[in-house]
C-alpha cells in the first residue's frame, strides 16, 4: 500500500491539469494540505505507518525537501517524492530558453530529492534519467 500521506495544494500541479483538460470546480484545498503546514505530514505518516502502509508519499517533491526529510527520517518504510509536472515545466522551460544545462539541472533536481531522503522518486524524466543516474 503506498499511502499518499503528504500531498499538498500546490500551483506545481498546474501543467498537469492543463494536459489533461481538467475541469473540475472548487477548492482542492479542503482535501490536500496547507503548504505552510510540515506538522501535518508528520502527523499523517505515523498514522499511515499504524495503519500498515508499504511506503509513503511526498508530493510535490522540489518545494517540499524539508517535509521528505522529516518524513523519510521518521519512517521505518521506504519513502517516495513525486516529481510533478509543474516541478518538470520549470526545468523544461529553462533550459529551453537557454538559461540552464537541461541535463545537469535534471540531475541536481533528482539528487536533491533523493538527498532529502527519497528512497523512490516519481518522475517525468524516469526513462531519460536511468542512462545517466549512478542506481
Amino acid at each position: 500500500v503506498l499511502a499518499y500521506t503528504a500531498k499538498y495544494a500546490s500551483a506545481f500541479y498546474g501543467p498537469f491539469r492543463e494536459a489533461v483538460s481538467s475541469t473540475l470546480e472548487g477548492d482542492r484545498r479542503t482535501y490536500q494540505q496547507d503548504p505552510a503546514n510540515a506538522r501535518e505530514a508528520l502527523r499523517e505518516a505515523t498514522l499511515d505507518l499504524a495503519e500498515g502502509a508499504d511506503m509513503l508519499l511526498v508530493k510535490p517533491a522540489l518545494g517540499y525537501l524539508d517535509v521528505l526529510r522529516d518524513v523519510a527520517a521518521l519512517s521505518a518504510v521506504p519513502v517516495a517524492a513525486y516529481n510533478v509536472s509543474g516541478e518538470y515545466s520549470m526545468v523544461e522551460a529553462a533550459a529551453s530558453a537557454g538559461y540552464i544545462q537541461r541535463e545537469e539541472a535534471i540531475v541536481e533536481v533528482l539528487t536533491s530529492i533523493r538527498r532529502a531522503g527519497a528512497d523512490f522518486v516519481l518522475t517525468y524524466w524516469a526513462a531519460e534519467a536511468a542512462g545517466w543516474l549512478p542506481g
